[in-house]
């Protein structure tokens, strides 16, 4: 898959590069930190994918992606931005772009989306509303911070919680008492922002911070 990168911020941009580089998936034939610069890039390279940041100094991506679209039929666009919003998405929608990743999601979730585009297995980013698309890139940032917040000894814990053991089992999995075990999974809840123990398993287990629990009638080892 042939990729132009365009970011004005050039950590942000050679993060991405050399991310993707180190795929053999993805050849990296441009990175711009202008509008100007990626119309006249990609004009000369062709790409298959361009990311284009929401924000650039001279136009906007909305206008980016237009050009590109209209320069290079076939091309998908994926708008990366710090930005979330309704609008914003709409936005990203009408100029024709194919996807629409925040950063605060994470580079996997930017992977996972070029992954699906080069696969065919993208549906198109007008097929959601944008209140759908809002709420499921706010839910996996929100999953990603939470991740980073907890410790490999609280995500043991929700891994056993989640594999429907009790706080008493658990206390003698992990040699603490159960006491200790109800106050690791008081501060998760408030983590999480969920009001019960099955919505923080819930909650954990679709965001990634842990694998779902074993079938019924097995215990996790």
């Amino acid at each position: 898959m042939r990729v132009l990168i365009v970011d004005d911020h050039e950590v942000v941009r050679n993060g991405i590069v050399a991310s993707l580089r180190a795929s053999p998936r993805y050849r990296i034939v441009g990175a711009a930190g202008t509008g100007a610069d990626a119309v006249s890039l990609a004009r000369r390279v062709r790409p298959d994918v361009a990311i284009v940041d929401l924000r650039l100094p001279d136009m906007t991506g909305e206008t980016v992606c237009r050009q590109l679209i209209a320069d290079t039929p076939g091309i998908a666009v994926v708008m990366l931005t710090t930005y979330l919003s309704d609008d914003t998405v709409r936005s990203a929608q009408a100029a024709g772009a194919t996807a629409y990743v925040t950063k605060a999601a994470g580079i996997a979730v930017l992977k996972e989306t070029l992954e699906a585009i080069g696969s065919g297995a993208h549906s198109s980013l007008s097929s959601d509303s944008a209140p759908v698309i809002v709420h499921r890139l706010d839910r996996l940032a929100s999953g990603r911070a939470a991740g980073h917040l907890t410790t490999p000894h609280q995500r043991r814990v929700l891994a056993l919680a989640a594999a429907g053991l009790t706080n008493g089992q658990i206390g003698e999995r992990l040699n603490i008492s159960e006491s200790t075990v109800r106050f690791h999974i008081q501060k998760l809840k408030r983590i999480f922002s969920v009001p019960s123990r099955t919505a923080l398993v819930v909650r954990a287990v679709q965001d990634g911070v842990i694998a779902p629990g074993p079938e019924d009638g097995e215990l996790a080892s």
